[in-house]
């Protein structure tokens, strides 16, 4: 299964909401609004898209029907979310170094 991952990195994020995600599966079908969490002893895992149910449970809007599928979002996800971490922290590196000054943030393309 073809699955591709964008990220946005939510900038000063204090909670254990990480990052935003949006997968395209076999360039045919497109989920947004997955996050990326890190849990309380320091892993991360990506969540789907919920809503809240009127007794105040939040059931996923959409998901993966079977544990590899499951397995293969999460994996792609997660792989995009740590390179785009590391370029989010190079980037911001190299604008400390260039122009120590400059408040300048780097946007992203994603479409949510």
């Amino acid at each position: 299964m073809k699955i591709e991952a964008r990220i946005k990195i939510l900038s000063n994020s204090t909670n254990s909401v990480k990052a935003l995600a949006s997968i395209t599966i076999e360039d045919c079908f497109v989920v947004t609004g997955i996050r990326v969490i890190e849990s309380s002893n320091g892993n991360f895992f990506s969540a789907m898209p919920s809503r809240k149910t009127q007794n105040g449970e939040y059931k996923d809007i959409c998901f993966p029907i079977t544990a590899e599928a499951r397995a293969a979002i999460n994996d792609e996800i997660l792989k995009a979310y740590y390179e785009k971490l590391g370029q989010t922290q190079s980037n911001e590196r190299v604008n400390e170094l260039v122009q120590p000054s400059n408040d300048y943030r780097y946007m992203d393309d994603l479409p949510f």
